[in-house]
C-alpha cells in the first residue's frame, strides 16, 4: 500500500517534531509579554502569549516570523524581531544542518551582496551545496569572494572544471562549504568528483547526458569531543532548464539516481547518501520522474522578480534510503530567508532568485 504524499507528511512530521525541536524565546527587549497571533502578519488575531522565562516549539520560519507551539498546544506566529532560538535541548543531542541554495548566477555581475548570502548561509547551516557558481575566465570568482566573506571558520571544496568544461558564460562548477568546527572531509578525500559523463568539452567522449551532471564528496561531522561522528556522502546537483521543457528536463532528471551508485562505489559499505540541488522540475513531476516521495515542507523555492514566491519548488533533498540514514531528524524545509534583505525585490537583485532548502541530521551518531 502506498501513502499519499499529504499522509506521508504528516506521519513523517509528527514523528520528527515529538523527537526534535528548537525553541522560540523571547529577546531580551520583550519586558512583559509577546504576542502570539494567528497569521504571519502584525494585525492577526492575537491567540495567545509567550513570556519572558518561557519558551515555545519552533515549527517553520517564514519570512519576518516564526511558527510556533505554545506548551498548551496553541499554534501562531511570533515576530523574529521579538525572539531568539535556541537548539533543541534534547539529551545534549547534536545535529548538522544541511542543504543546498541556488545562488542566482554567483560570481556574474557586480550585485551579489556577498555579505547577504554569507548571513544565511552562517544563520542556517553547517554544511550546503552551491550551485548556479559560474565560470569566470576559467575561475570561479563567486565562489572565492563567498568564502572569504564566511571568514576562517569556513572551508570549502569546488570542482576543478565547470560544466559544460568550455570557456562559455553560463558554464557552471559545483561547490560545497562547510564550518570548520562542525565539518570535515572523510580521510582521503580532498575535492569533489563528478559522476562519470561526458564533460561537455570539444574533446568529451561518450554520452552526455547531463548538462551539468552531479558532483559529490564525502563529509564527517565534527564533535564537541574532537571526534567524529555521522559521516556521508553528499552530491551538488543542478539539473538543465531546457526552457522549461519539462519532458526534456525529466529525460535528464531520471539518470540522477546514478550519482547514488556511484557515491557507493567511491566508498563501500557508506549507506548515508544524499543529492541537494535545483531540479528544475515541482516535487510532484520529481517524484513521478523518480518514482519516489519526496517529503519537503514548503510551497515553492523560486522567486519571481519583484521577488515574491512563485509556483515551483524545484530545490530538493533526496536521501538514498531514509531507513538507512536514521540520523535524518526532520523533513527537509524551504527557508524563507528574504528577511535579511530590506525587501523582497532587494532581495531577488542582490542575493537569489531561489531559496534554500534544509534537513538535520543527528551527528553525534553514525549507524553504519
Amino acid at each position: 500500500m502506498r501513502f499519499s504524499r499529504a499522509l506521508a507528511l504528516v506521519l513523517l512530521a509528527v514523528l520528527f517534531q515529538t523527537a526534535w525541536a528548537d525553541q522560540v524565546v523571547p529577546s531580551d527587549r520583550v519586558e512583559s509579554r509577546l504576542r502570539v497571533r494567528l497569521d504571519a502578519n502584525s494585525t492577526s488575531t492575537v491567540v495567545g502569549y509567550l513570556y519572558p522565562g518561557q519558551a515555545a516549539r519552533l515549527d517553520q520560519s517564514v519570512s519576518y516570523w516564526y511558527q510556533v507551539t505554545l506548551s498548551d498546544g496553541t499554534s501562531g506566529y511570533v515576530s523574529k524581531s521579538w525572539v531568539q532560538v535556541v537548539p533543541d535541548p534534547v539529551s545534549g543531542a547534536q545535529y548538522l544542518r544541511l542543504g543546498g541554495w541556488n545562488v542566482k548566477k554567483l560570481g556574474h555581475g557586480s550585485s551579489t551582496n556577498f555579505a547577504l548570502v554569507a548571513q544565511v548561509i552562517e544563520s542556517h547551516f553547517d554544511i550546503v551545496a552551491i550551485v548556479e557558481v559560474m565560470q569566470k575566465g576559467g575561475a570561479h570568482p563567486g565562489y572565492d569572494s563567498l568564502l572569504a566573506q564566511l571568514g576562517a571558520r569556513w572551508r570549502g571544496m569546488v570542482t576543478t572544471s565547470p560544466r559544460p568544461n568550455t570557456s562559455a558564460g553560463d558554464a557552471e562548477f559545483y561547490a560545497i562549504v562547510y564550518r570548520d568546527q562542525s565539518v570535515q572531509p572523510c580521510t582521503g578525500w580532498t575535492g569533489l568528483r563528478y559522476l562519470d559523463d561526458n564533460d561537455g568539452s570539444s574533446t568529451g567522449t561518450g554520452p552526455d547526458v547531463f548538462s551539468r551532471e552531479p558532483a559529490f564528496g564525502c563529509f564527517a561531522a565534527r564533535l564537541a569531543s574532537g571526534s567524529t561522528g555521522f559521516d556521508f556522502m553528499l552530491a551538488a546537483y543542478h539539473a538543465r532548464w531546457a526552457g522549461g521543457n519539462t519532458q526534456e528536463i525529466g529525460e535528464e532528471v531520471r539518470h540522477v539516481t546514478r550519482a547514488f551508485q556511484a557515491m557507493a562505489q567511491a566508498r563501500p559499505g557508506e549507506n548515508d547518501r544524499i543529492i541537494v540541488g535545483d531540479f528544475n522540475l515541482v516535487t510532484s513531476r520529481l517524484e513521478q520522474v523518480l518514482g519516489l516521495q519526496i517529503p519537503v515542507l514548503g510551497t515553492a523555492s523560486t522567486l519571481n522578480s519583484s521577488g515574491n514566491l512563485s509556483s515551483n519548488l524545484y530545490d530538493h533533498i533526496l536521501i538514498h534510503d531514509t531507513t538507512a540514514t536514521r540520523e535524518l531528524v526532520d523533513i527537509p524545509e524551504i527557508l524563507d530567508v528574504r528577511d535579511v534583505a530590506a525587501d523582497p525585490r532587494t532581495f531577488y537583485r542582490t542575493v537569489s532568485d531561489h531559496l534554500p532548502i534544509r534537513a538535520r541530521f543527528r551527528s553525534d551518531v553514525d549507524d553504519d
